[in-house]
């Protein structure tokens, strides 16, 4: 069998304290092609999660050391190397990897994929010699096709979904490919090429409101069909949603509990209740099957798809915290950004999950190229008067392949990829305000939050429906403790 080689790279950002959960695509992708292929993941993230480095005004985390990864490579001898590259932020570490391995073994095939490598395909092979072939958005059967390809000796020019460079140095990107039609067919994703050793305890320090530990991240659905000018993965998935059937995600997370005795599952999809149905399937067999789990949606509960009849089957069900990602509390603002949501009725959602029981977060963007400071604080004072018990603001980012990107470019405020740049410490100004005081601004509102739900909790009404509902036991009271310990350390670092 042919060797080939998947790797997450190490990443460098401005906040020494960037973690990742586990690297799912490159987990999926080995499940599939482990038949055919004698396949490795080199996770240099996880290797190295506890070494920091400084680079300037940079931190690397992770292994990046250049003399261990060749190492690491070295003992492999792969055929051919795979590399994520997910973020815009973080493209420049899959690059200096990718450079490095090609400059130490020249006759290995380098591929790269994810939503980065997706949005900017032509670009980075015109830019980045070193690297051969980009798979665009859905990976599994573009890179299995490819292989084949590759040790048949075959042209590529019928491969959907890939872009290359031929041996004449023109670049071709083929037609884009059609998305597999029912993700059923997928092998269960069991994570035995994953350092779970890390994971399992790493993942608390990203997923950190955590009710029950361990905890692991799974994907019940691809794609989201909405089209918010901030997201990039509606080009990623071209706003197609694809469920996997409701059966097949509880026997996930079986596995996932019988084989790493997992307590918590955090459901990490860009769209989990677009078909209600499925939600309530899903509940229903997690109530037969009583794992004893709890469940979180931190990628966001969509407000305007959820009704009370479906929060009561998902409270019981086990699912105790719920992330809404309202974005904006300005009408003009939510006309910009395309989102479909009534903040009148947001509130009165919040209000019967907070009623329920459930722990209650809002996702909150600011600093969108035209916006004013007034225009801010006015989603800032939606978010205080939302009834949430946390809001968690962001700073707006030009993603390649979202619309935001191309105006941001348009405006001048995108002169180059700033690296390091997220969605909590920014360095892009806007039209009307500078990094610098829009990150004054997000974290002042990070830091009076938390003593203005204490203040709120005080009142008698207020604990009475919104408290108590959520600490109704020990085990509630318990993480209602951890809860606010953790919130408050948080809210030091600002």
């Amino acid at each position: 069998m042919k060797n080939i080689l998947l790797i997450q790279s190490y990443v460098t950002s401005e906040d020494p304290n960037i973690f990742l959960i586990e690297p799912f695509g490159l987990s999926c992708l080995a499940n599939y092609i482990k038949d055919s292929y004698n396949v490795k993941i080199i996770d240099l993230f996880a290797l190295g999660c506890n070494t920091l480095k400084k680079r300037g005004s940079f931190y690397t985390r992770g292994l990046s050391n250049p003399d261990k990864i060749i190492k690491l490579v070295r003992q492999f001898n792969p055929d051919v190397v795979g590399i994520s590259c997910k973020f815009t932020s973080l493209s420049n570490d899959s690059y200096e990897v990718a450079k490095l391995i090609k400059q130490i073994f020249p006759n290995v095939l380098i591929f790269l994929g994810g939503p980065h490598a997706t949005m900017d395909a032509e670009d980075i092979l015109k830019n980045h010699s070193y690297i051969n072939f980009i798979v665009r958005s859905e990976g599994e059967v573009t890179f299995k096709e490819s292989l084949d390809k590759i040790f048949r000796g075959d042209d590529f020019n019928e491969v959907k979904g890939l872009t290359y460079r031929t041996n004449q140095s023109k670049i071709i990107s083929n037609p884009d490919r059609e998305f597999i039609p029912d993700l059923s067919i997928l092998p269960i994703n069991d994570r035995s090429n994953l350092d779970m050793d890390y994971y399992l305890k790493g993942n608390l320090k990203i997923l950190g409101f955590v009710k029950q530990e361990p905890v692991i991240t799974i994907m019940t659905s691809r794609g989201c069909p909405y089209n918010c000018i901030f997201c990039s993965t509606k080009h990623m998935w071209r706003q197609k949603w694809r469920p996997i059937p409701a059966e097949q995600v509880v026997n996930e997370i079986g596995m996932l509990v019988n084989k790493y005795g997992i307590k918590e599952i955090a459901i990490n999809d860009d769209q989990f209740m677009l078909d209600k149905n499925r939600v309530n399937d899903i509940c229903n067999l997690l109530i037969e099957k009583k794992l004893g789990i709890t469940i979180s949606i931190p990628a966001g509960t969509s407000v305007w798809l959820a009704d009370e009849e479906l929060l009561k089957k998902m409270k019981k069900a086990g699912f105790y915290r719920l992330n809404f990602p309202i974005e904006t509390g300005n009408p003009n603002t939510m006309k910009f950004i395309r989102k479909p949501i009534d903040l009148d009725k947001a509130k009165k959602t919040i209000d019967i999950a907070n009623r329920l029981g459930f722990w209650t977060q809002g996702n909150f963007i600011i600093g969108f190229p035209y916006e004013t400071k007034e225009e801010i604080e006015t989603t800032i004072k939606y978010a205080f008067d939302s009834g949430l018990d946390y809001a968690h603001f962001f700073i707006a980012q030009p993603y390649k392949g979202a619309e935001l990107y191309d105006i941001c470019l348009k405006e001048g405020l995108l002169n180059e990829v700033k690296r390091g740049s997220d969605m909590e410490r920014t360095l892009y100004n806007t039209t009307t305000m500078t990094a610098e005081n829009l990150q004054k601004i997000r974290d002042k509102a990070t830091r009076d939050y938390f003593f203005y739900k204490l203040r709120f909790y005080l009142s008698p009404f207020n604990f009475y429906n919104y408290f108590l509902p959520k600490n109704s036991n020990f085990k509630d009271i318990k993480y209602t403790l951890k809860l606010f310990y953790k919130m408050l350390i948080r809210r030091k670092t600002f």
